[in-house]
C-alpha cells in the first residue's frame, strides 16, 4: 500500500465511521488526537478495520501517539509496514 492509498483509506474511514460525514475532508495534517477525532477507542477501531479490511497488522510497539497524530503520520506508518516482510 502506498502512502497516498493509505491516506485515502484512513481519511475515508475516519470521515464515514468516526465523524459520520464525508462533507468536509479532513486535512492530512489535522491534529487527530488533539481534536478528539482519534481517542483510545477510535484508534483501536481504526486498527481493527485496517487489519480486517486491508490485512495490515500494526505491532503494539508502533501504537504510539506520534504514529497516530495525523492522517499523514498514519499513512507513513502503513506504507512502511506494507514494505516490511511479516514477522513470524
Amino acid at each position: 500500500m502506498t502512502k497516498d492509498e493509505a491516506a485515502d483509506v484512513v481519511r475515508d474511514y475516519l470521515q464515514s465511521q468516526v465523524l459520520g460525514s464525508r462533507e468536509e475532508e479532513i486535512a492530512l495534517d489535522a491534529p487527530l488526537l488533539e481534536w478528539g477525532i482519534l481517542t483510545s477507542l477510535t484508534t483501536v477501531q481504526l486498527i481493527g478495520h485496517l487489519q480486517t479490511a486491508h490485512g495490515i497488522s500494526i505491532p503494539h510497539d508502533q501504537v504510539v501517539g506520534s504514529n497516530f497524530a495525523t492522517i499523514d503520520s498514519i499513512a507513513t506508518l502503513l506504507a512502511e509496514l506494507s514494505e516490511t516482510p511479516a514477522r513470524i
